[in-house]
């Protein structure tokens, strides 16, 4: 079937997602059954307090988050971590000698200027970045080889 043939597909017999599907190896059961669990609304949950549904949204987004960083970083090393530490280390130090060595005439002040302001975001994002990983070790949200 071409797309030209998709174009003129009968809507009564579904027949371009049973093309599509064809194509990719699902079965046309399973289709059905994916459409007839998205046609089902949701179940009604019971009125609660907008504190008690904050609470939830606050519950479900740091399980979703933990499930997410930990698919992430797997196997994690210290070895690892401390690297990024130096790699913090050297950026503070890079942006700090850049900073003392702003020319004092206008005429190459802008790019330096904008150089010296990248280098201050690579480190302010490395330091957030150390932070978080702090605290992910902290509440025991990943693991680090080593570390219990």
């Amino acid at each position: 079937m071409t797309f030209t043939d998709l174009s003129r597909a009968d809507p009564q017999t579904n027949e371009a997602m049973q093309w599509f599907h064809r194509t990719s190896g699902k079965p046309r059961e399973a289709l059905r059954m994916l459409e007839e669990t998205l046609a089902v609304p949701e179940p009604e949950q019971p009125k609660v307090s907008a504190g008690a549904f904050v609470e939830q949204i606050d519950e479900s987004i740091q399980e979703q988050g933990r499930r997410e960083v930990m698919s992430v970083l797997v196997n994690l090393r210290q070895s690892e971590i401390r690297a990024l530490v130096r790699r913090a280390a050297h950026a503070k130090g890079r942006y700090l000698a850049a900073l003392m060595e702003l020319p004092r005439s206008q005429a190459s002040r802008k790019t330096a200027i904008e150089e010296v302001a990248l280098l201050r975001r690579e480190f302010e994002e490395l330091e957030i970045g150390l932070k978080t990983l702090r605290q992910l070790v902290l509440d025991s949200d990943i693991d680090v080889i080593g570390v219990d």
